[in-house]
C-alpha cells in the first residue's frame, strides 16, 4: 500500500466508525438481492400481455398487418390542445390508395387517355373523401375500381343507407378479376363491416374470411385487411356465442402484431373486472382499471359472470389456458409482499376457486398444465403443484422454472441452477427486461426474474463470474455492481471489464459506466495507474490532480507547509469529487443515483447478516444494525464473506468519500503548527464535512481547534459557539475558487 494511501489515512482517525451502516432505502434501482435474495422462493410476476404472446406462437398466420405510421414530429398537436388529433387510419388510407392508383398505371389495371389528369381526378376524390359533406359530389374519374371504391365511401360516409352501400361494394366486385387487382380485398372488407352494423354476425364473417382469401388469391392488400379482418371475424363468433372460434381468432389477431387483440381476450375471463361475488346473473360489469398491460388498455369490454361462466371455461382446453395466464397476470400470490395486506380469507382466493372449477369439471390432461401447477404455487398449495407439474407432456420453460423452485425448496442448489438454466434457453419471449417504474419500485418480465434468480444460485455457490453474466441479462445493475466492485478481486474485475467492456466516450454507455465503476474501485485500492487505463476523460485530469496532491503530500523533502497545503489539495477534491473519483457505485455511496437515494449497504448486509435500519439521509447518526433481522434465501458462503471483508471500505459509511477526506485533512493539521489561520481553517473544513450525519467525529475537529488555534478568528468563533463555524479561512477560500463550474 502506497505511503500516502487515502485508506491508511482514513484509517487514523476513523477506524471506530466502520460498523455503522444505512439502511435501504425505498427509492432506489431494481434488486434481487435485498431482503436476503428470498425473492427467489416465490412466484414471479407474469404478464397477461406477454401470455396471450406466448400462447398465440401457436396461431401465427400468414397475413401480415400493416399498422399506421405515428405522428411525424410537424404534425404533433400537444402545442395546439384545440387542434384534433390525426385520424393515422385515414393518413394510411388516404396514402395508400394514391400509391395504389399510381401503381396501376404503371402496371397497366387501369389505361387513363390522360394519366396525368387521371391522377389529378384521383388525388381531388380522396381530398373529399377526407371531410365529407352531405352533398358532396366527386370529381369525374376514370372508370374502374378506384372510381367504384370513392362512391362506396361517399355513401358511407355521408349516407345512412345501408342498402345503397352494400350494393355499390357488391358492384366493385362484380368486375372481372383482372379489372379489381387493388380494391377487391377493400370492398370484401367493407362488406363485412356494413354486415356487422346490421348484426349480421354469420353474413358478416363470411365475408371477413372472404377478404383473407383474396389475398391469398393474389389481390393487391395494401391496407393489411385480411390480416385486420380476424379481429372483426372474432367479433363475429362472439356475438354467435362460439367461444373457442372467437378466442382462436382473437389470438390469431395478436399473432399478426395487433396489440389491441390483448383486450379483447379479456372477454374470456369470467368476472374480469367485476367486484360483485357469486351473483352469476348480475349484469356484465365494465372494465375501467386493467392489470398488468404493457400496452394502453384502449376501451371497456364487458365480461362474463358467474359459477357458470367459469365452469364453461374450465371444460375448454384453449379458455382454461387463458384463464390461467390471466389468473397468474391478476392475483396476488400468498409469498408476496402484496399479500399481506389482503384479509386471511382473501390471500389465494381467485387461484383457490378456479383451481375448484378445474376440479369439479374433471380435468386431468390439459395443455399448459404447467401453468396451473404455477397457479397452485402461488396460492401456496405446493402438493397440488407438483401433481399438475406431472400432467405436462414435455419440458417447457415454465416447467423447468417450477421445478427449479421445488428443487431449491429442497436444498438441492445444483439441481436448481441446472433446472432453471435449461428453462431460460427455451424461453419463448426475448430476453428483454422491462423497468416499469411504479410507486412502489420496479417489475420485470418473467425472463429478467429468472435470470435474476439464477444469479443468486450463482451466487449461492460462490460462482461469482457467472453471477454477474446472470444479473446483467436480468437487467439488474444494482446487483451486477454489487458483485463486479465487492465480489469479484481486482484481478478478476480486470479481466472481465476489458472482455466485456469496451472503452468509449459517451457517458451514458453501458460499458462507460462499468468501466468507471472499475476505475472508482481502482482508486479505492490505491491502483491509480490502472484506474486511469479506466476512467472517462472527463474524470482522467480530477484524477491525476489528486493523485498529484497525495504525493506531494508524502514527499519529505518538502516543508512541512507545502505538504499540508497538498494533502488538504488532495482532501478537497475527495471531498467534492469523491463519488465521482472513489464512490461505490451501489451502497454506500450509490453513485449509479449521484448519491441521490440511500441504497444501504448490501455488501455488509451479506457479510453481517444483520438488517440495516432505515433513517433520513440528510441528517441524524447511523443507526446501525438489527441483530439477526435479516433471512437469506441461501447461506452467504464463505468465499463471498472472504471476498466482502477483502474489498471492505476503510469507512463502511454513506459518502464514505467524506471520510476519507476528513482523515487527510487530520493528517494535513498534523504537519501544520498550532495558533495559525490555515490550522484552524483545515480542521473546521473537515469537521463541516462530518458534523450533519457524524457529530461525534466531527466534535473532535472541533475540540482540536479550541486547543490549538484558539487564538485564530476561527478559534475565537469555534470557542464562542462551542461547535464548528460556518466560515472559510485562507486555504477553503483558495480551493473554491479551484472548484469546478457547473
Amino acid at each position: 500500500m502506497c505511503k500516502h494511501s487515502p485508506k491508511l489515512t482514513a484509517l487514523i482517525f476513523f477506524a471506530a466508525a466502520c460498523g455503522h451502516l444505512h439502511a435501504t432505502g425505498d427509492f432506489g434501482g431494481p434488486t434481487m438481492l435485498g431482503n436476503g435474495g428470498t425473492e427467489v422462493m416465490g412466484t414471479p410476476e407474469f404478464f397477461w400481455e406477454l401470455e396471450c404472446k406466448r400462447i398465440a406462437i401457436e396461431f401465427v398466420p400468414p397475413e401480415k398487418r400493416v399498422a399506421p405510421s405515428e405522428p411525424k414530429a410537424d404534425q404533433d398537436t400537444d402545442s395546439d390542445p384545440d387542434k384534433p388529433a390525426p385520424d393515422l387510419r385515414e393518413q394510411l388510407t388516404a396514402t395508400m390508395d394514391l400509391a395504389d392508383f399510381k401503381a396501376a398505371i404503371r402496371d397497366g389495371s387501369i389505361k387513363p387517355t390522360d394519366p396525368a389528369a387521371a391522377k389529378t381526378a384521383h388525388a381531388a376524390a380522396r381530398e373529399i373523401l377526407k371531410n365529407p359533406t352531405k352533398d358532396a359530389k366527386l370529381p369525374e374519374e376514370t372508370p374502374g375500381e378506384f372510381s367504384d371504391y370513392h362512391k362506396a365511401a361517399l355513401i358511407r360516409t355521408t349516407s345512412d343507407d345501408a342498402d345503397a352501400e352494400r350494393a355499390a361494394w357488391k358492384a366493385l366486385l362484380a368486375r372481372p378479376a383482372a379489372e379489381r387487382k387493388y380494391r377487391s380485398t377493400w370492398a370484401a372488407y367493407m362488406l363485412g363491416r356494413c354486415e356487422l352494423d346490421d348484426h349480421q354476425y354469420a353474413k358478416a364473417a363470411e365475408y371477413f374470411q372472404q377478404t383473407r382469401q383474396l389475398a391469398k388469391e393474389g389481390f393487391v392488400d395494401s391496407l393489411g385487411l385480411a390480416a385486420e379482418s380476424y379481429g372483426w371475424e372474432a367479433r363475429c363468433e362472439l356475438e354467435l356465442g362460439h367461444s373457442e372460434a372467437s378466442a382462436k381468432l382473437y389470438l390469431t389477431q395478436l399473432a399478426t402484431g395487433d396489440p389491441s387483440a390483448v383486450i379483447s381476450l379479456k372477454w374470456f375471463i369470467p368476472d374480469w373486472g367485476n367486484n360483485v361475488k357469486g351473483d352469476e346473473n348480475a349484469k356484465p360489469g365494465v372494465n375501467t382499471d386493467p392489470d398488468n398491460l404493457l400496452i394502453d388498455p384502449g376501451p371497456a369490454v364487458q365480461t362474463p359472470r358467474g359459477a357458470k361462466a367459469l365452469a364453461d371455461a374450465a371444460r375448454s382446453p384453449l379458455l382454461r389456458r387463458l384463464v390461467c395466464a390471466h389468473i397468474l397476470a391478476s392475483a396476488t400470490p400468498v409469498d408476496s409482499i402484496d399479500s399481506q395486506y389482503l384479509e386471511p380469507a382473501e390471500r389465494g382466493a381467485s387461484q383457490a376457486k378456479w383451481l375448484d372449477a378445474l376440479n369439479q369439471a374433471g380435468v386431468k390432461e390439459t395443455p399448459d398444465a404447467e401453468y396451473i401447477a404455477w397457479v397452485a404455487y402461488s396460492a401456496g398449495k405446493y402438493q397440488d403443484a407438483k401433481h399438475w407439474l406431472t400432467k405436462t407432456t414435455q419440458p417447457t420453460a415454465a416447467s423447468l422454472w417450477l421445478q427449479a423452485k421445488f428443487a431449491l425448496r429442497e436444498g438441492q442448489i445444483a439441481q436448481g441452477t441446472k433446472l432453471l438454466s435449461e428453462a431460460l434457453k427455451i424461453y419463448p419471449l426475448p430476453a428483454a427486461t422491462l423497468e416499469k417504474s411504479t410507486q412502489w419500485g420496479y417489475c420485470r418480465l418473467p425472463v429478467g426474474t429468472a435470470n435474476g434468480e439464477l444469479a443468486i444460485m450463482r451466487l449461492a455457490q460462490s460462482d461469482f463470474i457467472q453471477a454477474l453474466d446472470a444479473f446483467r441479462a436480468a437487467g439488474l445493475w444494482n446487483d451486477a455492481a454489487y458483485i463486479a466492485e465487492r465480489c469479484l478481486t481486482k484481478e478478476e474485475l480486470v479481466d472481465y471489464a476489458n472482455k466485456n467492456f469496451k472503452p468509449g466516450n459517451k457517458e451514458e454507455s453501458d460499458d462507460r459506466q462499468f468501466r468507471n465503476l472499475v476505475a472508482r474501485r481502482m482508486v479505492r485500492e490505491d491502483d491509480y495507474k490502472t484506474a486511469k487505463e479506466f476512467f472517462s476523460p472527463n474524470l482522467i485530469k480530477q484524477l491525476d490532480e489528486y493523485t498529484k496532491a497525495l504525493a506531494d503530500g508524502a514527499d519529505t523533502t518538502k516543508s512541512n507547509r507545502d505538504q499540508a497545503r497538498a494533502l488538504f489539495h488532495a482532501a478537497w477534491i475527495a471531498r467534492y469529487q469523491g463519488m465521482q473519483l472513489m464512490g461505490t457505485e451501489v451502497g454506500p455511496d450509490n453513485t449509479a443515483a449521484e448519491g441521490a437515494f440511500n441504497e444501504g449497504d448490501l455488501a455488509m448486509e451479506r457479510l453481517t447478516g444483520k438488517k440495516p435500519v432505515i433513517e433520513d439521509m440528510d441528517a441524524g447518526e447511523d443507526s446501525g444494525m438489527k441483530e439477526g433481522a435479516l433471512k437469506f434465501a441461501f447461506p452467504v458462503t464463505k468465499e463471498e464473506k472472504q471476498r466482502l471483508q477483502a474489498s471492505k471500505l476503510v469507512v463502511e459509511l454513506r459518502f464514505h468519500y467524506r471520510h476519507v477526506a476528513a482523515g487527510l485533512a487530520w493528517k494535513a493539521a498534523a504537519l501544520l503548527p498550532d495558533h495559525q489561520d490555515e490550522t484552524a481553517d483545515v480542521l473546521n473544513a473537515a469537521g463541516n464535512w462530518l458534523k450533519v450525519k457524524h457529530e461525534k467525529q466531527a466534535r473532535r475537529f472541533a475540540q482540536a481547534i479550541t486547543k490549538r488555534c484558539a487564538n485564530t478568528e476561527i478559534g475565537k468563533a469555534v470557542s464562542n459557539k462551542g461547535w464548528l463555524v460556518e466560515k472559510d479561512g485562507p486555504w477553503s477560500e483558495q480551493e473554491r475558487k479551484l472548484m469546478p463550474q457547473e
